[in-house]
């Protein structure tokens, strides 16, 4: 089967440094970037100036928008928001204990603490935002995702399983994923934690 779509490479960006978190909730959705945070989107936006980029998308979270904002201005594009990139939401009310909770959430798929969302569910959601822009830009390009690190683990977990909890705890501020769709599907093509795949040719 010959598809008559064009390649579409994708950066999924995980937020730079944010702020001190608080309790669960839309307050602490509202955090920004650490000055070292914001510095290093700048940083980001300056590495990625020779790459052509269609579009920015990001999560509705401050964090992740205040991240690929930067790079957004300098191309004078629009961050456009995506509520489904938000981040995966482990519980609606204060954990004891987050990381255990977020090793037994990737242990078990289908586990939730009261309110929350599984990991099913979140990489459900994600891997489906994937497919609305790959059916948004059918002509392919660059696009650049802001979004959040359990959630972008998820994404590549669903194209890799190897990728796991300590992936996940292991993924820097910021951090770099590159996927491709070549017409077909989606593949990992490097980032943080893979080796890198030789480029395809297409423009940067």
């Amino acid at each position: 089967m010959i598809s008559s779509l064009r390649p579409l490479d994708v950066l999924l960006v995980r937020h730079a440094e944010p702020t001190p978190g608080g309790e669960p909730g839309p307050e602490d959705n509202a955090r920004g970037l650490t000055d070292a945070g914001a510095a290093a989107a700048e940083e980001l936006a300056v590495e990625l100036e020779g790459f052509e980029v269609s579009a920015v998308y990001s999560s509705p979270y401050a964090r992740a928008v205040a991240t690929v904002a930067p790079l957004a201005q300098r191309r004078n594009l629009q961050v456009q928001l995506i509520d489904d990139l938000r981040e995966r939401e482990l519980s609606v009310a204060p954990l004891a204990d987050w990381q255990a909770t977020l090793e037994q959430a990737w242990a078990d798929a289908d586990f939730a603490e009261p309110g929350g969302e599984t990991g099913r569910d979140a990489q459900r959601r994600a891997v489906a935002v994937l497919d609305l822009l790959r059916t948004r830009h059918p002509d392919g390009g660059r696009l650049v995702l802001g979004s959040h690190g359990n959630l972008i683990s998820l994404i590549l977990h669903a194209l890799e399983p190897g990728v796991d909890f300590a992936f996940n705890m292991a993924m820097p501020t910021p951090a770099i994923y590159r996927l491709t769709h070549d017409g077909l599907r989606w593949w990992v093509m490097g980032g943080h934690g893979f080796m890198p795949i030789e480029d395809d040719g297409q423009p940067r």
